[in-house]
């Protein structure tokens, strides 16, 4: 369940950010999750929910989580894709099954909304 160690890592960065900005807290955080993270979704959400009540500055946030879909590149001819299926195995282009996952296996902070000191 690295779930939590993940939301614990993403408040410590919202708080450096609020520090940064000269924000008093923060009202939205938008994640993009890769559909070949090793992220369970609702698990993240849940942690989120529970460490969020530690932080002064995320307490009301709100969780937007965006789904990034795998691209994949192919090594022979070197068409990028996005495949139909999670199961892929060869690329449409040449028929090569040398595929590399270019996309898709990362989390990433994608925005933070925060209110000001004059807000």
């Amino acid at each position: 369940m690295h779930e939590y160690s993940v939301v614990s890592s993403l408040i410590e960065l919202c708080e450096e950010h609020v520090q940064k900005n000269n924000a008093i807290k923060i009202e939205k955080i938008v994640v993009g999750i890769g559909q070949r993270s090793g992220m369970d979704k609702s698990l993240f959400l849940s942690a989120f929910e529970t460490f969020k009540e530690e932080s002064k500055v995320c307490r009301d946030a709100i969780l937007d989580i965006v789904d990034e879909k795998v691209e994949l590149t192919c090594k022979k001819c070197g068409y990028i894709f996005i495949p139909d299926k999670i199961e892929y195995g060869i690329c449409p282009q040449c028929k090569s099954s040398n595929l590399e996952i270019t996309k898709g296996r990362d989390m990433n902070l994608l925005s933070l909304e925060m209110i000001g000191e004059d807000q």
